[in-house]
């Protein structure tokens, strides 16, 4: 080989390093997590929102986008229906769908009746004296008893059997929206709402909707007699329709928001389920011909709120979480991406690309991922 053409070779190569050397590569993990090392030896791992991908979930009763891998699990019948769709991995990232909820009495004096009632042989009376109370009937107070109502319909329901219901316990109000569902003229205290809560004593948050309808009062004695009189209290109930939550690992949901709420809004119920459904109901309200356009009026409305939400608590949040994870956040000044990295990144970083957050409005947007030298 003459000089010429070695020196050739070798300049080739060299070139070839160089660009290997400062270009990135791109790693998909065993979890479909993404992780690129990038410029001057930074390794940059993607959220698990940021690299999910989705797939279409069909049966005969409904089809919806997912995202790819989750678990779909379904209980109930018709009007009773309920979907719970998650990450296996991590059962706080969720969409869950309840269409009706059932007895929720007005008070623990109709409670106390029906339970009377039953200890004297009635045992028509054995549901109501077993169903939770709904003391303040409103979006907010039936997630508020959610997991007793669960608990209830669970042992009462065989529909429900090994149908697993999240758990939205210490439900806890962190801000709130006005309610565009079409039901808003009949239902009480009907909100969009954004709230905290624990399963298994792991902390979630998410956005949550439900319509809780009067069925009116129904006066009932439990055999009391006051002064020569038999009294009578209201054993009267409530009942929720198109129940929604959408929720994920508390300070993670602002990165799940939009994965999770562009998915649900794709849910449709075949014709098929929508006629038995039909066939199978007596209601006054929530026809189930109108499930579909009562779900997409949700999403819409939970996706507005979103954006026009107080991003005052989630700088607030995100901020706190850093600290006590002993995170600190940069961004990409090529993308505008955001990324937490160890406390500590800034100071050894030497390079141009990637600087410290220091507007606060960084803080309301979702991360990308998580940003280390390599």
């Amino acid at each position: 080989m003459n000089i010429k053409k070695l020196t050739a070779l070798i300049l080739s190569l060299s070139i070839a390093l160089f660009f290997s050397a400062c270009g990135s590569k791109t790693v998909v993990n065993s979890d479909s997590i993404k992780t690129e090392k990038a410029e001057k030896g930074i390794k940059i791992t993607q959220t698990a929102a940021k690299s999910v991908q989705t797939e279409k979930y069909e049966t005969a009763d409904f089809s919806i986008t997912i995202p790819k891998g989750w678990t779909v699990t379904t209980g109930g019948t018709n009007i009773y229906h309920s979907i719970r769709i998650c990450d296996p991995s991590e059962p706080l990232n969720q969409m869950f769908i309840l269409l009706k909820a059932d007895i929720l009495l007005h008070s623990q004096a109709g409670k106390t009746a029906w339970q009377q009632n039953y200890n004297m042989g009635n045992t028509k009376a054995a549901l109501f004296a077993k169903a939770p109370v709904l003391e303040n009937p409103s979006t907010e107070g039936f997630f508020k008893i959610f997991s007793q109502y669960t608990d209830f319909v669970s042992e009462a329901e065989p529909d429900y059997y090994g149908y697993v219901f999240p758990r939205f316990d210490g439900f806890t109000v962190t801000d709130r929206y006005a309610s565009t569902s079409s039901m808003k003229s009949v239902s009480m205290g009907d909100e969009l709402l954004r709230a905290t809560f624990t399963d298994n004593e792991k902390n979630g948050e998410g956005m949550f909707a439900a319509d809780v309808v009067d069925f009116g009062s129904y006066m009932i004695s439990g055999g009391n007699v006051v002064n020569y009189q038999l009294q009578a209290v209201d054993g009267g109930y409530y009942m929720a329709y198109n129940i929604v939550a959408v929720t994920a690992v508390k300070d993670t949901f602002i990165e799940w928001e939009s994965v999770l709420t562009e998915c649900m809004k794709t849910l449709q119920y075949s014709d098929s389920f929508v006629s038995a459904a039909n066939r199978a109901s007596d209601e006054k309200v929530a026809l189930a011909k109108q499930i579909s356009q009562n779900f997409n009026q949700t999403m819409d409305a939970m996706m507005s709120s979103w954006e026009n939400r107080n991003k005052s608590q989630d700088i607030i949040s995100q901020k706190q979480s850093d600290a006590i994870l002993g995170y600190e956040r940069v961004y990409d000044t090529e993308t505008n991406e955001i990324y937490k990295a160890n406390n500590g990144f800034t100071d050894v970083y030497d390079g141009e690309r990637y600087k410290a957050v220091t507007d606060d409005n960084m803080y309301t947007k979702p991360i990308s991922g998580y940003i280390e030298k390599d």
